[in-house]
């Protein structure tokens, strides 16, 4: 029975998701440009722009090593290296310049023969094509990366890991084929952040969880959270005047067809998408040990079921608000490093700048979501517990 109920919502996770993605999801699409970073309006070009074509990738292995050269004037171990490789699908031998003066190779960068690495045929001029090198072939790793993980959480959680994974699958397809493709077209992202947040909460909540009591009150407390995490974060933007530009990626999306996307949108919507990952986590747990000390006790009063639940949710917020920082200092740890290397600026001055005032925003209001959510969520779940009547036993 368990079994045919998380089948039926696994079908209509499938079918909702359809529906969300067989059109825009305010019935017309926008055009990427309707959503303006700043009021005033940018110079359209005067002409088209023809771009040049576009390379092609292969998958090649290093079969030679033809020369490594160390550079003399480098004070630490520098290379380049000119190697053979063989392209996989056509068995053509192609030669090939790694490393330059400008962009070198350190120790850790240096081909070995065997390595399987990504080339790219491009055209430099009319019928006129060369090789370089993309990048190492890394996907093999990748997948058996995520194959042991997948393995690993069936052994442990059976039917419960595997729902759990067809969850997580599901939550990918809403991220890459609504979440993005509306934000590129134009919608707000903090509306499309939202939605797609609720989709992909209610999805892997009844998936993972079943359809029961504790899911709904679980799933109404991450919902809420997440609504106070996005109405304190757009609070905070609005106030320090951050525009979404912190990172280069988001720098790069100023140009070409996303000129006028709402950066500042998009970075509200990325912190209420990551903390939603961790606010499934505590609030399901939080039920849990509701649940748990009623069953234990079944005549505890409301105030004492939620004072227990409380205690036992203080450790976890402490556990988790430190995973979280951990977290984004782990993601951001180059930009850490660059910050205290930097001897050009004052402290404030560096802290004040976008960059670090994005982290900063980013882990505060995801952090305070969390601990919202302990509170939120035992208040709840007591609540309905609580009411739940007691059938005295028969002797």
């Amino acid at each position: 029975m368990i079994f045919l109920k998380k089948t039926f919502i696994f079908l209509f996770a499938l079918v909702l998701v359809h529906l969300y993605l067989a059109q825009p999801i305010f019935g017309q699409t926008a055009s990427p440009v309707e959503t303006p970073i700043f009021e005033e309006s940018l110079p359209e070009p005067s002409a088209e722009v023809v771009l040049p074509p576009q390379p092609e990738y292969h998958r090649a292995r290093v079969t030679r090593v033809l020369s490594e050269t160390r550079l003399a004037e480098s004070e630490t171990a520098l290379y380049t290296q000119e190697l053979e490789v063989q392209r996989l699908d056509t068995n053509e031998a192609i030669t090939l310049i790694v490393g330059s003066e400008f962009q070198p190779l350190n120790q850790n960068q240096l081909l070995k023969k065997g390595t399987q690495v990504i080339i790219a045929r491009q055209e430099v001029a009319p019928n006129r094509f060369e090789y370089v090198l993309a990048d190492i072939y890394r996907l093999p790793s990748l997948i058996w990366l995520a194959v042991g993980l997948f393995l690993l959480v069936i052994v442990v959680a059976r039917l419960q890991g595997l729902f759990a994974i067809l969850g997580m699958g599901i939550s990918f397809v809403v991220l890459i084929t609504f979440i993005l493709p509306q934000i590129l077209s134009g919608q707000n992202p903090v509306v499309i952040s939202i939605i797609g947040c609720s989709i992909v909460a209610a999805i892997t909540v009844y998936l993972s969880h079943g359809v029961r009591r504790e899911s709904h009150i679980a799933l109404f407390s991450m919902l809420l959270s997440l609504l106070a995490v996005g109405v304190l974060s757009f609070l905070t933007v609005k106030a320090a005047q951050l525009v979404g530009l912190g990172s280069e990626e988001a720098y790069f999306l100023q140009f070409g067809p996303t000129t006028r996307l709402n950066l500042q949108g998009l970075f509200l919507g990325g912190i209420m998408l990551g903390t939603l990952g961790v606010l499934d986590d505590i609030c399901l747990a939080q039920v849990s040990v509701v649940t748990q000390l009623k069953e234990a006790k079944p005549n505890i009063e409301f105030s004492e079921l939620y004072r227990r639940s409380l205690a036992v949710g203080k450790d976890h917020v402490a556990s988790l608000v430190n995973t979280l920082v951990l977290a984004y200092a782990g993601s951001s740890l180059p930009l850490f490093l660059l910050f205290t290397m930097n001897d050009t600026q004052p402290a404030w001055v560096a802290l004040n700048s976008e960059i670090i005032a994005e982290e900063v925003v980013r882990t505060i209001t995801g952090s305070i979501g969390l601990v919202l959510a302990v509170p939120l969520t035992t208040i709840a779940a007591s609540y309905f517990v609580a009411r739940k009547k007691v059938t005295p036993s028969r002797t």
